[in-house]
């Protein structure tokens, strides 16, 4: 029986990157969050490091080790949200996803444009079962029902996929550039 390709996979071969195979301290930077992580955020994390995609949109994530870009926006984001009051108003009518609480936003990336991309992160469901929601910077959301790899690879290279904010799949090949 053949094995179908993961979309951290697809994302690899269209982009025509060499997977780095980092390691990364899932149990340290979970325990940050209060939450377990999908698992195919992790595997992007693993496979491609800290970057962006297309000059367009940065995934927050790990260079390996305990160290997160994810966590250190999130913990951003709740001290924004504690501090000033249109900080809570901004992620209404969802919140922000926090540590021991029940859901919320829980932002994985954003674009150059002022998008944001977060899960609807739910302690009470698993992780794998999390929907994307993208936002742009008038705060029009959409939802997507996929994993954050798959929504990465449909916007950067399904040209069926009708995008978000304006920006989707083109005619170019999309790539992947690492942060030095």
């Amino acid at each position: 029986m053949e094995e179908l390709m993961s979309w951290v996979d697809r994302l690899v071969m269209a982009v025509g990157r060499r997977p780095l195979g980092l390691s990364i301290d899932w149990s340290t930077i979970e325990a940050r969050m209060g939450t377990a992580l999908p698992a195919d955020y992790k595997d992007l994390c693993e496979v491609f490091g800290s970057g962006y995609f297309c000059d367009y949109l940065t995934v927050y994530a790990s260079t390996g080790g305990a160290g997160s870009s994810l966590v250190d926006v999130c913990e951003e984001n709740w001290q924004i949200a504690e501090e000033d009051e249109a900080g809570r108003y901004y992620y209404a009518p969802y919140g922000l996803f926090r540590p021991n609480s029940r859901g919320g936003l829980l932002q994985w990336g954003a674009s150059v444009q002022g998008d944001e991309f977060a899960w609807l992160a739910d302690s009470s469901t698993s992780p794998e079962s999390w929907t994307v929601l993208a936002r742009d910077d008038a705060q029009h959301a959409q939802r997507f029902a996929m994993s954050m790899s798959e929504f990465v690879y449909r916007l950067l290279a399904d040209k069926s996929f009708e995008g978000f904010g304006g920006f989707g799949a083109t005619e170019e090949a999309p790539y992947f550039t690492p942060y030095s």
